[in-house]
């Protein structure tokens, strides 16, 4: 018997019969000018939700662009970095983007690592799931003061005690806050405080299952929440093409670069994976991707989907039942942007909802 299609955003992964479903969201990215019509594209395609990340350009302004060309789907970073810049800014920009687009919009937020918040931006890097966990707070409580309530919040990292200028209001609902999250001590601090996790696009649902829902857990138990409102998304490499093994040498490429950050290690280190790091780091010191595609290779196979577009529409499934939302999101180290577009649209047309 043929495997059903995917009906994703309002049926399951697996067909008919499952109880779980999952959402799915696609990360779209690019010249600014062309942002609106992959937001359009997504939305009318029947995705649950668009994504931009803080890269080459600023995730808000990108935000500003897919609100403004939508009407129904929702629009997240995935993620804005936060210590570059004071929770209050975060807020007060938060709340214009969920009045701007009626709701609709996800804060996410990550820390990014040492070398680039202090290298890249000039911003200290300390204790980061701690500070990460208060900068939160301090956004609720300046999120707050819209409302009416004064801000207090006199914390280890941070202190807002004066309310935002008069003449705005409340954002329309509670701004989900979501917390990219790849260790134990960010995903813990995620289950305290934060009304989701965005986990990093390099992962597999052993390592969701084994590593990052139970921390989530322990931080929601710890702080006297249920685990439940904690959606977990996860954002994944996925490399569509017709010839499966150029897709699968794209993602390769793709995860190899991420593979030579550290804090990524115990990804790899879950999966017998962490020998391949030394030489990844050698090849891209060199600049040579087609090696550090070669070196990848092993690792498309655990932490990424790639292949034909039956193929990785195979292999997603096996994210049913273990995340509430998967974040699509295609290689960008390597391919150069008429290939970008077109991995876009690959994406689109092998796994939209409105298709099923």
């Amino acid at each position: 018997m043929p495997i059903p299609e995917p009906c994703i955003g309002g049926s399951s992964l697996l067909g008919a019969g499952t109880l779980r479903l999952v959402d799915l969201g696609i990360v779209i990215g690019g010249e600014l000018a062309g942002l609106p019509a992959l937001a359009r594209r997504a939305e009318d395609a029947g995705f649950e939700s668009v994504w931009v990340a803080e890269t080459a350009r600023t995730p808000f302004v990108q935000a500003t662009l897919a609100i403004q060309a939508t009407s129904t789907i929702t629009v997240g970073t995935a993620v804005a970095l936060a210590f570059p810049r004071s929770p209050a800014i975060t807020a007060m920009t938060a709340r214009d983007l969920a009045e701007l687009s009626g709701g609709r919009f996800v804060l996410g937020l990550g820390p990014q690592v040492k070398r680039v918040n202090e290298q890249r931006f000039g911003v200290a890097f300390e204790h980061p799931a701690p500070k990460m966990g208060e900068y939160v707070e301090a956004v609720r409580a300046v999120l707050g003061a819209f409302g009416g309530v004064p801000p207090e919040h006199r914390g280890r990292f941070y202190s807002i005690t004066m309310a935002p200028f008069p003449g705005a209001g409340p954002a329309p609902g509670r701004i989900p806050i979501y917390l990219a999250a790849v260790n134990t001590k960010m995903a813990e601090t995620a289950g305290r405080v934060a009304d989701g996790v965005s986990g990093h696009p390099m992962t597999s649902p052993r390592y969701v299952t084994e590593v990052l829902r139970p921390a989530i857990e322990r931080g929601a138990e710890e702080a006297g929440r249920d685990p439940s409102e904690v959606s977990v998304t996860t954002n994944l490499v996925v490399q569509v093409d017709e010839d499966g093994d150029r897709a699968r040498r794209e993602a390769a490429m793709q995860l190899g670069f991420y593979a030579t950050t550290r804090t990524y290690a115990p990804v790899l280190a879950l999966h017998g994976l962490e020998d391949l790091v030394g030489t990844l780091r050698k090849a891209y010191a060199k600049g040579d991707l087609a090696a550090m595609g070669e070196i990848a290779a092993p690792i498309v196979e655990h932490l990424g989907v790639a292949g034909t577009p039956g193929e990785a529409r195979d292999r997603l499934r096996a994210f049913e039942g273990v995340v509430d939302r998967v974040i699509l999101g295609s290689a960008w180290v390597g391919p150069d942007p008429e290939r970008l577009r077109a991995s876009y649209e690959l994406l689109v047309e092998t796994f939209a909802p409105s298709r099923a």
